[in-house]
């Protein structure tokens, strides 16, 4: 079998909490991720975004940088980034061969999808000799495989509802998972909350650690993090600042001339307020494309998305469409129709088209000739799908595109 079918295996475990496993591995290769000083992030939403533009801040103040983030987009090296370059496929499939020898010692240790990765990506940066790591909780953030690296800087960004079955039933609950992240006497940047009980959650855990930032809600979702990335650079005592980067689907102007003559917004939002906040910044007329990956709660995830472009006459055009990749399944187009009609779809125009890449040139030429712009949105999935479709069809450099600054 080869690693990368090893490797495809793992996606059959599905998500498992807990630090055994990767612990137990970490040791037999050698403890690469005690190699280097780590900054570790955790939140609902604007992590990545975070960890991203944190790569961008070492890097311009001279640090090589090892940048880990999940899910990925079109390729799994992607989640592993150096000086903001994912990692070559050569080398990923050298140094997964050495997780799974790991993995395969008596007695052997069978790591998760994701914890492979981030084995991985321990080992690449402990052989790139990284000076910091930046690095993106996947879930929760107690019993998350990053919780084992050696951070000397936390940052928690915002806490909603998601992923109940796995962090708890209320917001309380699900900061806590978060929060813990935190080490003693290691600081923690947290972005103010609204809800009391999260603020005194957060507070017992990290106690004097805390730092609170306010939370800015005008302005783009992308830029709203500058204010946390400096502040965490300032307390490292870095001077640079970082050079323009970009993070496909989320930073603001990333595949905007996809479509010839339409200003087109990617939007890599898949959650209730992510994608109530990237709506909210609509002020010209678009079209919008929407697809959507299954999910426990997909009735609340489309609520902000009908009480916006229902009730907003920035919106002339909803294009249903199905992502092709990612862990879950698409949510059928007829089905996801249904729903937003027996939830209330008001006056809008829909078409459908299960078909990702021919559903973007649709709502392309639908935008083109109603003279308005176009969003694409739902899915981390869909933009992964959109991504490859453009590179194929423009004939770029796939490695150049997933390359973040």
């Amino acid at each position: 079998m080869s690693v990368r079918d090893w490797l495809d295996e793992r996606m059959l475990m599905g998500v498992k909490l807990g630090l055994e496993n990767c612990a137990t591995l970490l040791s037999r290769l050698g403890n690469p991720h005690l190699d280097f000083p780590s900054i570790h992030v955790a939140g609902s939403n604007g992590k990545g975004s975070v960890c991203v533009q944190l790569s961008a801040a070492a890097c311009a103040n001279g640090l090589t940088t090892g940048l880990f983030t999940s899910p990925h987009l079109v390729t799994v090296e992607e989640r592993i980034r150096i000086d903001g370059r994912p990692i070559s496929p050569v080398k990923f499939d050298r140094l997964l061969g050495s997780v799974r020898d790991a993995a395969e010692m008596e007695p052997e240790c069978s790591p998760t999808y994701f914890e492979t990765t981030f084995l991985v990506a321990m080992l690449a940066f402990s052989e790139a000799g990284i000076e910091r790591g930046i690095i993106e909780t996947g879930l929760g953030g107690r019993l998350d495989a990053t919780r084992l690296v050696e951070a000397d800087l936390c940052i928690l960004t915002t806490i909603s509802k998601e992923h109940s079955e796995f962090l708890g039933d209320s917001l309380a609950e699900i900061a806590g998972e978060k929060a813990a992240i935190h080490r003693s006497g290691v600081p923690l940047i947290a972005l103010q909350q609204d809800d009391l009980l999260v603020r005194r959650v957060i507070e017992e855990i990290a106690g004097d650690d805390l730092s609170w930032l306010p939370r800015h809600r005008t302005g783009s979702a992308w830029f709203s993090h500058s204010t946390m990335v400096a502040t965490a650079a300032a307390h490292l005592g870095w001077k640079a600042s970082p050079e323009n980067c970009i993070w496909p689907g989320r930073s603001s102007s990333y595949g905007g001339d996809w479509i010839e003559g339409v200003v087109t917004r990617l939007s890599a939002a898949h959650n209730a307020e992510s994608l109530a906040n990237d709506l909210a910044e609509v002020d010209r007329p678009n079209v919008v494309l929407l697809g959507l990956s299954q999910k426990a709660d997909l009735s609340e995830t489309l609520e902000p998305v009908l009480a916006e472009i229902c009730n907003e006459d920035q919106f002339l055009q909803l294009v249903l469409t199905e992502p092709k990749s990612g862990r879950n399944p698409a949510v059928d187009v007829q089905e996801l129709s249904t729903m937003i009609d027996k939830m209330g779809s008001g006056n809008i125009s829909k078409t459908m088209e299960k078909n990702p890449e021919k559903a973007f040139e649709t709502a392309g030429n639908l935008a083109r000739e109603l003279e308005c712009e176009l969003l694409v949105i739902g899915s981390v999935y869909l933009i992964g799908d959109l991504l490859k479709y453009v590179v194929d069809r423009d004939g770029l450099d796939l490695w150049n595109e997933l390359t973040v600054h």
